[in-house]
């Protein structure tokens, strides 16, 4: 570590945090809450692509720069951060749906662990299992919650309502198909790339051939659950006619399939967009053990979890707290029922499944989620001489270099600074936060906002 580096360790830090984006309708919205409580408490916050942050941690102020993830990939980038004078902190907005040790850290870098300052745990039972496998760790973990869940409490719904009342005017009623096919129907098209980059974030080991033959049998389970939810649709197409089917894919599929697949004009697919205002405006969401089907129960709406064979290495909360089915002739019954009567499976154990979320995603209806993981933030930030309210020069290091991305990474987040301003203007509502900052663009698709 050159002299220049020590340097950087030993001064004080901004008053500024970097929050990390890589999927725009999945990650900004909850990111952007977080950003309003930091401003409210005087912190500047620079907010976007992933891409740039990563790109010139060396010539950024020294700040927190918190992580959305806790993977190879993510950590990789931590030691470098630290390197260069930031703080590190973390979520892992990718075990909302754990309720296990082994889902808990199945991407769970130790790189991570030995350069986090701060890990916020979405419950106890989160917090619990990281001090099983990282005890190094204890003094550093604080339940903060996940602030994803914010959007879907009560009082979050708001910021997305008008546009869901929007889509039942546009499109009719309709029931939504979330589909998770990734890894079978991958965006780049190429199924030995994605096991590269799957092996790259830690999914498995490809030199353990235990692990290896866990990962495939993960795409087997991939294949019967798309075996089982493509006959779904097309019986849906042919059956509930006085509803619009709309599919919308994972982010990480190839929207192109499903398009061609059901080219019929009773059939929307929307690819790359928000989920929120989509589940919202539904008469019914369906899927196959996804994280919408989760976040479809958070929200009070009807679901359909399609699950012909148990997941190969754990469990999930949503075959919990979904009805779930094993076949698509069973859904299709169900839907059914529930499309012409609001009966059946779709409308029973509503208080068992309310339990269950409370279980593991205590106080899930309090919408502090983002609250708390700004205070632990910012309480690093004093920690280590940051002086919140004070401002923020933003005096770079040397020269910011402005970023290039490959069109498949610039589709994940691409935005325009109008279209941002509204997005902070709608989190600022949602905090009660009555004072718009300064927004300033720092790159494309990245922003630093300052308190007025």
């Amino acid at each position: 570590m050159g002299s220049k580096t020590l340097e950087n360790l030993k001064n004080p830090m901004e008053p500024i945090a970097y929050l990390t984006v890589e999927v725009k309708h999945r990650d900004l919205d909850a990111r952007l809450l977080i950003a309003s409580h930091l401003l409210k408490a005087g912190v500047s916050v620079v907010v976007g692509q992933q891409w740039a942050i990563f790109g010139n941690v060396d010539t950024l102020p020294p700040g927190i720069v918190l992580f959305k993830t806790v993977n190879e990939i993510q950590a990789g980038n931590m030691p470098n951060c630290r390197q260069w004078g930031h703080l590190i902190a973390a979520t892992d907005e990718e075990v909302l749906q754990c309720i296990d040790d082994k889902c808990f850290m199945l991407a769970f870098s130790p790189v991570a662990a030995a350069n986090c300052d701060l890990f916020l745990a979405q419950s106890p039972a989160h917090r619990d299992a990281i001090d099983r496998q990282f005890p190094e760790m204890s003094d550093k973990v604080v339940v903060a919650g996940n602030s994803r869940i914010d959007l879907l409490a009560p009082t979050g719904r708001a910021s997305f309502a008008a546009e869901a009342e929007a889509l039942r005017k546009t499109y009719g009623p309709y029931v939504l198909f979330n589909t998770n096919f990734g890894s079978i129907n991958s965006i780049w098209n190429d199924i030995n790339r994605v096991i590269n980059i799957a092996a790259r974030a830690g999914a498995f080991n490809p030199d353990d051939p235990a692990s290896l033959a866990e990962f495939k049998a993960l795409l087997q389970w991939e294949h019967k659950n798309f075996e089982e939810l493509v006959p779904l649709i097309d019986w849906a197409v042919g059956n509930l006619t006085g509803h619009r089917i709309v599919i919308r894919p994972h982010p990480g599929e190839r929207a192109a399939f499903w398009e061609e697949r059901f080219a019929n004009p009773r059939v929307t697919v929307i690819p790359r967009s928000s989920p929120h205002p989509w589940i919202m405006g539904s008469d019914l969401v369906v899927h196959t053990g996804c994280t919408t089907g989760l976040e479809a129960e958070l929200m009070d709406k009807p679901v359909i979890n399609l699950m012909p064979s148990d997941h190969p290495t754990f469990d999930r909360i949503v075959n919990w707290a979904n009805p779930t089915f094993k076949t698509w002739q069973d859904a299709a019954a169900a839907a059914t029922e529930f499309i012409a009567r609001g009966a059946g499976p779709v409308s029973e154990n509503r208080d068992k499944y309310a339990k269950v979320l409370e279980q593991y995603l205590p106080g899930f209806r309090s919408g502090d989620a983002a609250k708390a993981i700004a205070a632990g933030m910012l309480a690093k930030l004093v920690e280590r001489g940051a002086k919140p309210g004070m401002g923020n020069s933003m005096q770079y290091r040397g020269e910011f270099r402005m970023t290039t991305r490959q069109p498949v990474l610039k589709d994940k987040f691409v935005m325009s600074r109008e279209e941002f301003t509204e997005s902070v203007r709608l989190a600022h509502s949602l905090t009660g936060n009555p004072t718009m900052p300064r927004i300033d663009t720092l790159d494309e698709s990245l922003f630093m906002l300052s308190p007025a």
